[in-house]
């Protein structure tokens, strides 16, 4: 099909948003029903690194989901705060706002704060892409959760599109950075960002002892000796180097990662958990030309268990929502043909991932992608 034809189809997209149809997120497709809740927490320990404010400490938006016992009336958002979201989403997506103000009647599958169950259960951690935020894989936060995973999902402040705090007050994307800077400036810039995001781990594992040691309800169903970290892009690089520098997460899995801020010592050598990086192919990261040189060199120092797997027909949005909401997202150019069911078969890979490597149960982790998808493997 020609350019001509899918410019034409943009074109009508963009002067007619009610043309977009717009999905509910999967359902679940665990045992458990799904909980969640949110909440904003302050390092009192930390200064704000993009601030110049000697009294700003760092404050994040965290939001959790966990297996629950029944569900109640009240599902929570897919998108919060939609009125200051969707003009800063639709900003960072280079699109109209009218192709995208329908998210906010996409519907989500947890209950806010239903009861939880009174049990242990393995931690994952989230980080969002650059200019991403919390709710963007949902999809795969929610299949997590219903399969028994307690789920933090960390909103980064002033590098997600907006972080919007409980009293409505707002702080910015504060990380954007020309693609023309010279590799020093590069590295001036994003090393500090990405270490930041790091912290932010290692921080929300710390309130999590907290919880725990207060006898607080998501402290005693955490179990904080196995942990795992995934996250897309910015935050699939953010969960390899979290996995360097914080020896209390067991297991990393990046989607569409990049590792390009990753500091290169820490490129040099590697890290000692089960790793996998599943994403798009390589050769088409043409905004991030020494992304597989990074990664590759990585994977080849990992100690444990490391895999990489391009899947072929893939764009760096299917691994986010955003191609199973919406069908217009491949004639936007933000994914492949690959289609909505990348994210049902995501969802079941990333779970066997941590079934494997968290829960010790014997899986053929990468069956839904390999038997569905042309991939190419690297392991070790």
């Amino acid at each position: 099909m020609n350019r001509l034809f899918y410019i034409g189809i943009i074109i009508i997209v963009q002067n007619c948003a009610l043309m977009i149809p717009i999905k509910d997120l999967p359902t679940p497709d665990g045992e458990f029903i799904v909980g969640t809740d949110v909440m904003v927490l302050e390092d009192k320990n930390r200064l704000e690194y993009f601030t110049d404010d000697k009294n700003d400490y760092r404050k994040i938006v965290l939001q959790v989901w966990y297996p629950a016992i029944s569900k109640n009336d009240s599902i929570y958002p897919y998108l919060d705060y939609e009125e200051l979201r969707i003009p800063t989403i639709a900003k960072r997506l280079e699109v109209s706002e009218r192709i995208i103000k329908h998210i906010n009647n996409v519907k989500a599958n947890s209950y806010y704060k239903a009861r939880h169950i009174n049990k242990e259960f393995p931690i994952i951690i989230f980080s969002h892409g650059l200019g991403g935020n919390r709710t963007q894989n949902t999809a795969n936060i929610e299949s997590l959760a219903s399969n028994g995973y307690i789920v933090y999902a960390i909103e980064h402040t002033f590098d997600a599109n907006i972080t919007v705090f409980n009293d409505s007050t707002s702080h910015p994307f504060k990380s954007y950075l020309s693609d023309d800077v010279d590799k020093e400036e590069f590295y001036n810039v994003r090393i500090p960002q990405i270490t930041t995001r790091a912290k932010d781990v290692s921080f929300i594992i710390d309130q999590i002892t907290l919880f725990k040691d207060q006898g607080l309800y998501l402290g005693r169903i955490s179990d904080i000796n196995s942990i795992g970290i995934f996250g897309h892009s910015f935050g699939g690089g953010t969960a390899a180097l979290s996995s360097y520098l914080d020896t209390r997460i067991d297991a990393c899995l990046g989607l569409d990662a990049w590792f390009e801020p990753i500091p290169q010592n820490i490129i040099n050598t590697g890290i000692d958990i089960p790793f996998c990086w599943i994403g798009q192919i390589q050769k088409n990261w043409t905004s991030a030309p020494y992304n597989e040189k990074q990664l590759i060199t990585f994977h080849n120092n990992n100690k444990h268990d490391s895999y990489i797997i391009e899947i072929d027909q893939t764009k760096h949005m299917d691994y986010a929502d955003i191609p199973y909401l919406t069908r217009v997202s491949r004639l936007m150019g933000l994914s492949g043909k690959a289609g909505k069911n990348i994210t049902l078969d995501l969802n079941k890979t990333i779970n066997l991932f941590f079934n494997n490597y968290l829960k010790n149960e014997t899986t053929t982790w990468l069956e839904p992608i390999e038997k569905n998808y042309t991939t190419f493997k690297k392991e070790k």
